[in-house]
């Protein structure tokens, strides 16, 4: 994930060359492209937990229809996702965004909506490999893909090796040439290796099993419909952002690509919690759960000091590698990027933290309580929170994130509740 989003960041420094427009676009179209994406991608996280979940009592035969259906439902999800993504720059209209802006996402949300295909069936067959005890072929792939996107990302966005200057556009353009390469590559590889071979998933019958379908859509839904609305909430954030202007616009794009960084990490980390208390809660295995929340607990501890110190003490280094001082309006963008990189260290904490306890409940299959309180902390406090501040009480750019941060407070005590109800982790 980490790697993904990394591609992502060097791709949007590419795009602050075309125009501080275009960043502001991007301002607009990334956070509502990756909101309405996650509510599909994540609810097959559902395909890993349950594979884990006994995974020793666990048939191939067992594996096999699961995977089946994961595909069946990865394909018929992207279908909707589909028609949504091509048209999201009609949505920005509908939300008052500026019509020069959103004219800018229009082919960047086509060229994703045509990517959403390979997306999903690389995200269906990395639950499978991880879940079977592979996570290094999804890092593989994602070291492979990286380069290749970077390139061509260079190529279309600035329009490099006689290629058309695509602008915003060339960021999705280039994922969908590579994903959709990097998925027939994959298939070819599970059908003949030897260890995937044994589980027969590319053998008749081929209908779906409505059933397993929805087993997996039970557990994940949940899972989609909670990331995706939290980030649909930072999504709104920007589009209120965007009521203070191209600058406002600009800096808060600048701080968000970071912060997809560190959250990538933390989903990662929470989703690989999920798989091992699931496996660990299916063995009774209290000694080996709490070793698994107390190692997770340090590696969150640690990678949220790094983040926390770089955001803080070294702003102005960050937001160089974005933008020069000599280009228009540089320093008013810079200047509001060093104050919002202060806010958002704060909340990535926050948000790290209720990230590594919705893990553990969903390692116990407790995917609707999270989803509920996040919801809940997003919609019912930080939002209108952040409206109040910015808009009533003229807070500004700085007051919307900060009182963001408001919701992360009350969701991360909810849920340390919900997890003490879980007597089984503290026997």
């Amino acid at each position: 994930g980490l790697i993904n989003v990394i591609a992502n960041f060097i791709a949007m420094i590419m795009v602050t060359k075309v125009g501080a427009n275009e960043l502001a676009a991007a301002a607009l179209a990334v956070p509502t492209l990756v909101t309405f994406m996650t509510v599909f991608t994540a609810s097959l996280n559902a395909v890993g937990i349950l594979i884990s979940h006994n995974k020793e009592q666990n048939t191939k035969d067992y594996i096999t229809n699961l995977v089946k259906n994961g595909f069946w439902l990865a394909f018929l999800l992207a279908i909707p996702a589909s028609l949504i993504l091509w048209n999201l720059d009609k949505f920005l209209l509908l939300c008052g965004q500026n019509y020069q802006l959103v004219k800018l996402t229009q082919s960047y949300f086509h060229f994703a909506a045509l990517n959403i295909f390979p997306v999903m069936m690389i995200v269906m067959i990395s639950q499978f490999i991880t879940a079977i005890g592979h996570p290094r072929f999804t890092l593989i792939t994602s070291f492979i893909s990286l380069p290749l996107i970077i390139l061509l990302s260079y190529a279309l966005i600035l329009g490099k090796f006689g290629c058309p200057k695509m602008a915003l556009a060339g960021v999705t353009c280039s994922l969908l040439i590579v994903q959709s390469c990097m998925l027939v590559g994959i298939i070819f590889y599970l059908i003949f290796n030897k260890e995937i071979k044994k589980y027969k998933i590319f053998n008749s019958p081929f209908l779906p099993n409505w059933s397993a379908c929805k087993t997996i859509l039970t557990l994940g839904l949940p899972i989609g419909i909670q990331l995706g609305l939290e980030l649909a909430g930072m999504t709104v954030i920007s589009y209120f952002m965007g009521f203070f202007g191209v600058i406002a616009l600009a800096s808060s794009h600048i701080v968000t690509q970071y912060s997809l960084i560190v959250v990538m990490l933390s989903l990662g980390l929470s989703q690989a919690l999920s798989v091992l208390i699931s496996e660990a809660n299916s063995q009774q295995n209290g000694k080996l759960l709490k070793q698994y929340i107390f190692s997770a607990f340090i590696i969150y501890l640690v990678i949220f000091s790094i983040v926390v110190t770089l955001f803080i003490t070294q702003p102005k280094f960050l937001v160089a590698l974005y933008i020069n001082e000599n280009t228009a309006h540089s320093i008013e963008i810079i200047n509001l990027a060093i104050g919002l990189f202060f806010i958002t260290a704060i909340s990535q904490f926050l948000d790290g933290t209720r990230n590594f306890i919705s893990g553990i409940l969903r390692g116990f299959h407790d995917t609707k309580m999270p989803m509920k309180i996040g919801i809940f902390g997003f919609w019912g406090i930080s939002i209108p929170a952040s409206y109040i501040t910015a808009f009533v009480f003229h807070g500004g750019p700085i007051g919307l994130r900060g009182a963001f941060i408001s919701g992360f407070v009350v969701a991360i005590i909810l849920l340390a509740l919900r997890v003490r109800k879980l007597q089984k982790i503290f026997p």
